[in-house]
């Protein structure tokens, strides 16, 4: 009698058991869900949808020009964008172009956003470092900039010894800037 009774404890547990791991696989299923819920009132399905025919179609480009993957990237979004206006108007009566630059622009904005915050923080760098140059702030700073100028000099013309006149306005530049620290110099003296 016990033998039985053992029978009904192990498939009671075993019942048990299937249960809990259903009910786990319940909630994790609904916690996915809500995941991409989230995830898709942030960014819509489109979005993913161009980015992934846009990066299938981005290692196609990136094979024939590997050097300019912004430029790329941006050929592909817009491609991908026209073919999906052009064929959604000839199988649908109503098209949202809404939709597609929407779409479009999930993508292309931050990746010229960041490149043009590149851009800005080099240019302000550069500028501010032309000005501490001409006007350096005290002796250590004006001697840092002369020898900074000077082997970045040497190193270009050295560098640029065989073709030196293919290469002549980047040495001229690199000497103009020279100059300029010397002039920051002088002008530390009354």
């Amino acid at each position: 009698m016990s033998g039985v009774f053992e029978f009904f404890e192990k498939i009671q547990k075993q019942i048990l058991d299937l249960q809990n791991s259903i009910h786990q696989f319940q909630e994790s299923w609904d916690r996915f869900q809500k995941f991409w819920d989230f995830f898709l009132g942030i960014v819509p399905w489109e979005v993913l949808l161009l980015l992934a025919f846009s990066v299938i179609l981005l290692s196609l480009f990136n094979s024939v020009s590997p050097s300019t993957p912004k430029l790329n990237l941006s050929l592909a979004v817009l491609g991908l964008a026209f073919l999906w206006g052009y064929f959604w108007g000839l199988f649908s009566e109503s098209v949202n172009y809404w939709t597609i630059v929407k779409a479009a622009l999930y993508i292309l904005l931050p990746l010229h956003a960041i490149g043009l915050g590149t851009w800005g923080y080099r240019f302000y760098r550069q500028r501010t470092f032309t000005n501490r140059r001409i006007k350096p702030r005290d002796w250590e700073e004006s001697l840092g900039s002369i020898s900074k100028d000077y082997n970045s000099l040497m190193a270009a013309a050295y560098s640029k010894n065989d073709a030196l006149l293919e290469n002549q306005t980047e040495i001229k530049n690199k000497i103009a800037d020279l100059e300029k620290s010397i002039s920051g110099l002088k002008g530390l003296f009354p």
